[in-house]
């Protein structure tokens, strides 16, 4: 684990960023977050790796605990000690992640501070990333809309945990949603295999972004998708005719809502199962955040169903 990582305390954070939430951290913290867990069907084990199964660059031994994979013991090395030793691969030592955070103009809803998507957004990849580097492994960052916007290459470290906070802070709202776009652009720089954090509304097209998904899976990459809407996306609001207004196109439609409130609502959740299932079905981590809902709850709850392991 690295050294130096500023402790966090709600009555100082000594980051002084906005997004960091003390009494998060200590919650998850409090639960016993194991990054180890990350979706291989909710692997168990402080050591076990999100890439168990596939080849890995071997790293070193460690003594054998009850509970770990006899596949990985070393007999020549009980031939020559009479002791069991496990061999640890470098997936088991540290893993490398990418937080993919969305940053389109309709993640700038709703205008109230602390159930805005974006806010949401960008204090689940704070966490995220402050975890994470706390805990060893090596973590980059990218911000996209319809393009790539920023992209920091995945490290470890205090240094690299300031920059990466810094980053995501600086976050500002604009263009479309092109998803498919973005994750394309990275592609050329997953050298090895990565974990992938999707964090977006995922209001776009979801064929092609579940596509470059699913070709991300064959390369062996890992995925875990976050949504994060507002309740007030699943219903349209009282009334009667209202004059929608498009945030990233800034197209305007007049709507009777009394004649389309159900249908509607039904084909939002029609959409939003639709995009759940197809990513459940390849094996990709998953959960929907509500911003009206208490944020110091629903992180921790949503990062276990997830496929993130809490112990």
């Amino acid at each position: 684990m690295p050294k130096n990582l500023p402790a966090l305390s709600p009555e100082a954070d000594p980051l002084k960023n906005l997004y960091l939430k003390p009494e998060i951290i200590a919650r998850v913290e409090r639960l016993g977050y194991s990054r180890r867990g990350i979706f291989e069907g909710n692997i168990s084990g402080k050591y076990h790796s999100p890439f168990r199964g596939y080849s890995s660059d071997f790293h070193a031994f460690r003594p054998y605990t009850q509970g770990d994979d006899l596949r990985y013991l070393d007999w020549k090395v009980y031939g020559r000690t009479e002791k069991f030793f496990i061999k640890q691969f470098e997936e088991e030592t540290n893993m490398r992640v990418i937080i993919a955070l969305d940053c389109s103009a309709s993640m700038n809803f709703p205008k109230e501070f602390e159930k805005n998507k974006l806010y949401w957004a960008k204090t689940l990849a704070s966490t995220l990333a402050y975890i994470l580097i706390k805990r060893g492994d090596s973590v980059g960052f990218l911000s996209f809309s319809e393009r790539l916007i920023s992209f920091i290459p995945d490290a470890r470290g205090s240094k690299y945990l300031t920059k990466i906070l810094s980053e995501i802070a600086k976050v500002e709202s604009s263009g479309k949603t092109k998803i498919f776009n973005s994750l394309n652009d990275i592609g050329p720089f997953l050298k090895r295999r990565t974990l992938i954090i999707l964090i977006s509304d995922l209001l776009s097209d979801f064929l092609p972004v579940s596509k470059v998904i699913r070709s991300f899976l064959k390369q062996k990459h890992r995925f875990v998708v976050l949504q994060v809407l507002s309740s007030l996306e699943f219903s349209l609001p009282q009334g009667e005719a209202f004059v929608f207004v498009d945030m990233e196109t800034q197209e305007r439609v007049r709507i009777d809502v009394e004649k389309v409130r159900t249908y509607y609502k039904k084909e939002f959740e029609k959409f939003n199962h639709g995009i759940e299932g197809n990513l459940k079905s390849s094996g990709v981590g998953f959960f929907r955040f509500n911003t009206h809902k208490p944020m110091i709850r629903e992180i921790p709850l949503g990062l276990i169903k997830a496929g993130f392991t809490f112990r």
